[in-house]
């Protein structure tokens, strides 16, 4: 499944060992990883990345993801909602879930935001978790419906 994740950490040293283990996980084909990018919530808001990878560049899903995240004072709320209401329903809660994870991503902390392709999603969770990291995932058509676009 491609998946758009943003493992969010308290701190840069978190993260870094979060980035360790991604990459480790794609070497041993746990993962494979198209793009992906470390950034960080400065103390007004904005996010700045702080790393890009050699693995690509991301998706135009993730990069739009990417641009919300900046945007915690104005909730995703507004996005517009595709027509149908099978879609209308995954929009409105994927957008539910992006609210959540830009609530998660405080000021002063750090994310990895990744274009992922994964068989089996608990084993990437368990070894973030095991670090400290919060992991939010949505498929690329959720991400898709969610940002309209």
């Amino acid at each position: 499944m491609h998946s758009i994740l943003v493992v969010v950490f308290d701190n840069e040293a978190k993260a870094e060992e979060g980035e360790t283990q991604l990459l480790q996980m794609d070497k041993d084909g746990t993962i494979g990883i198209y793009g992906y990018a470390v950034v960080a919530k400065k103390k007004d808001g904005t996010v700045v990345v702080k790393q890009a990878d050699g693995h690509g560049s991301l998706s135009p899903f993730a990069e739009s993801l990417l641009g919300r995240l900046s945007d915690s004072i104005h909730p995703i709320s507004h996005w517009t909602a595709p027509k149908s209401s099978d879609s209308a329903a995954e929009s409105s809660k994927t957008r539910s879930d992006i609210n959540e994870m830009v609530e998660v991503l405080l000021p002063n902390r750090v994310a990895i935001v990744a274009d992922v392709e994964e068989e089996w999603p608990p084993v990437l969770d368990a070894r973030m978790d095991s670090i400290g990291g919060a992991v939010f995932r949505w498929t690329v058509s959720e991400v898709q419906h969610a940002l309209d676009m």
